[in-house]
């Protein structure tokens, strides 16, 4: 579903919103919102990804850099 120039495209068919009624501008409204959402929730999830690498890289950097003695028997 596209919106552009007040036309609203779903499924290669083009509607005026003068023509739709109370309740499909609603779900237009919901399914703009949950877009949003899950841009916003795909934003976030990239950031976390990102920290979490480096964070288990920093990890692992730090455990391979011990002295031989410090390490716990293996």
């Amino acid at each position: 579903m596209t919106e552009e120039n007040n036309v609203i495209t779903i499924d290669g068919n083009e509607y005026d919103p003068a023509d739709l009624n109370l309740q499909q501008h609603y779900l237009i409204s919901q399914i703009n919102d949950l877009q949003f959402k899950r841009q916003k929730l795909q934003f976030d999830m990239d950031q976390v990804n990102v920290a979490l690498e480096s964070f288990t890289n920093n990890l692992i950097e730090s455990v391979t850099e011990q002295p031989e003695k410090e390490k716990i028997n293996e």
